[in-house]
């Protein structure tokens, strides 16, 4: 059997579309990347994923739902994206003041050992996926949208004049993954390089920079595959 907790990318969820002003249309994938792993490896799924989750509401979800793991299972986990990610409104409007991302560091490993935790006392195995890449440009693109030009240049001060900053902080949530994965000695799976490893692999991102189109999850799932039937034979 094989479980997974995560965010929206392991949930499935895509951008139906660029969408230049107004809401975004997001749709699900009609197979997610849990769903594709547990095709590709014979075994049934669930799939515990939920659509802007960050680590804390991951540990409140485990909570919930650790009585249906099962002794030896696979659990797969992902968070870190909404994470890392910060309120950009806020910063448009106060780019002067100190703003933090979503789930302050700290907070963010410490409920990620507490993940890990209660999948290991449900019996189950626990197994860490790292983040994938991100198109930093895109995703300004994508969050400013609807912001008027000033806003933009004040996120831009913010970010120092550039989206790196954007990147920076996304990659400090990353390896901070590896090294509770080291503390733990859990098994990570190396997603970004299963990207990285294309010349244009932003082809596999939506247009808001960030979520897997239908070609990036399956490129994911065949990937935490590869990686994972040692593990799982």
């Amino acid at each position: 059997m094989l479980a997974g907790f995560g965010d929206s990318i392991m949930k499935g969820v895509m951008l139906r579309s660029a969408i230049k002003e107004g809401h975004p249309e997001y749709e699900l994938s009609k197979r997610s990347i849990i769903d594709r792993c547990g095709e590709l490896l014979g075994e049934s799924v669930s799939n515990f994923a939920r659509f802007g989750c960050t680590a804390p509401m991951g540990e409140r979800l485990v909570e919930r739902y650790e009585s249906r793991l099962s002794e030896g299972e696979t659990v797969l986990i992902g968070y870190g994206g909404n994470d890392s990610d910060y309120d950009w409104e806020a910063i448009a409007d106060h780019p002067g003041d100190t703003h933090l991302p979503r789930t302050r560091m700290e907070d963010f490993v410490a409920a990620y050992h507490r993940i890990i935790n209660r999948i290991r006392n449900a019996g189950a195995i626990p197994v860490m996926l790292s983040m994938p890449p991100m198109d930093a440009d895109r995703y300004f693109r994508f969050f400013t949208r609807n912001m008027s030009d000033w806003h933009k240049k004040n996120i831009l001060t913010w970010l120092g004049g550039n989206t790196a900053l954007i990147v920076s902080g996304h990659k400090q949530y990353d390896m901070a993954l590896y090294n509770i994965a080291q503390e733990e000695q859990v098994r990570i799976l190396d997603i970004k390089s299963g990207f990285l490893s294309e010349c244009a692999y932003d082809s596999y991102l939506c247009d808001d920079g960030i979520h897997p189109n239908e070609a990036g999850q399956a490129r994911m799932s065949s990937f935490i595959v590869s990686q994972l039937r040692p593990v799982a034979a």
